[in-house]
């Protein structure tokens, strides 16, 4: 799978996947056929939030866990090219937000931020300033 990290203002957007229960996840899916792996990442990104990105390079890779199965995850960081993300999927992603490096701790702690996101944190403390 690949997911696309992208920051705005200190903040992480990421979108509420409803599918199984609420998850808080960053952008993403699984790869197409033989699609690379930046390929996919900026494909999910404009099916999911209608948004063009340039992947600026690799954030991390981590191991999730979903009702799906257990994957990779493929993390890149991404830079929106055109467009502003809007709800693409109403029945998937019926919303999105931008996080803080302190709501991302919380959501964690509160059970609805993915594994993955979770793992990445640490990475995240070296990119994001705390909230003053």
């Amino acid at each position: 799978m690949s997911a696309g990290i992208i920051i705005r203002d200190n903040r992480v957007l990421l979108v509420h996947n409803t599918k199984h229960g609420l998850r808080i996840e960053p952008p993403g899916g699984k790869k197409h056929g033989d699609e690379g792996w930046e390929e996919s990442v900026a494909r999910e990104l404009k099916e999911e939030l209608g948004i063009k990105v340039s992947v600026k390079g690799l954030f991390g890779e981590y191991r999730t866990h979903s009702p799906e199965g257990e994957f990779l995850v493929r993390m890149y960081f991404c830079e929106i090219e055109s467009g502003e993300p809007r709800v693409m999927e109403p029945d998937k992603l019926p919303s999105f937000g931008w996080y803080s490096l302190d709501d991302l701790r919380r959501l964690c702690n509160e059970g609805t931020l993915v594994p993955n996101m979770c793992q990445a944190i640490p990475e995240f403390e070296k990119i994001l300033s705390p909230e003053k």
